[in-house]
């Protein structure tokens, strides 16, 4: 079973989070609709500045939260705003003694839901002999930009995906 190491998972977290998550508490309008697959465990909360986070206690434990990004962005700046996280991601990661890159190489990726569409930029780390995947994303929901990263195994990041694009706006 795969553990990761709670101060790898503490970093890469403070670093996302630091690079642009929004600190504003979301309106009722901005709430999301979000439906955990089985096995993920989800906190919404809004007074430390993470809206959405989830997690998984089982075999492949994971982690997928996203928050609110600031105004004014839009829409269609989202795989430009991809890419900047990415390569400052990949700048700190170049220097970590948590986990180690097995390729500095990739892709902004698209993807989209019935309400939601966005980008993200997968990364391949080794911790503790173990694959995992540190994935940054973007995604609007009804016109809202939101930002997010997820961290675990392969496997867990194919769900995690599908969840993303299920997500609506709560009406």
């Amino acid at each position: 079973m795969f553990k990761m190491p709670n101060n790898c998972f503490t970093m890469i977290a403070i670093c996302l989070l630091l690079i642009g998550c929004s600190q504003e508490v979301p309106t009722e309008n901005e709430v999301l609709v979000v439906e955990p697959p089985t096995g993920w465990n989800l906190k919404h909360q809004t007074a430390e500045g993470l809206d959405y986070s989830l997690t998984t206690d089982s075999e492949g434990n994971s982690l997928l939260m996203f928050s609110k990004w600031p105004p004014p962005s839009k829409p269609d700046e989202i795989p430009s705003l991809v890419q900047k996280l990415a390569d400052g991601f990949l700048d700190k990661a170049k220097t970590s003694t948590e986990f180690s890159l097995v390729d500095e190489r990739y892709e902004i990726e698209q993807f989209a839901g019935d309400q939601c569409r966005g980008s993200y930029a997968m990364f391949q780390l080794e911790i503790a002999n173990t694959n995992t995947v540190q994935v940054i994303f973007m995604m609007s929901v009804d016109g809202q930009v939101w930002n997010g990263q997820f961290t675990g195994p392969p496997e867990r990041w194919i769900e995690a995906l599908k969840l993303l694009m299920t997500i609506k706006k709560k009406s």
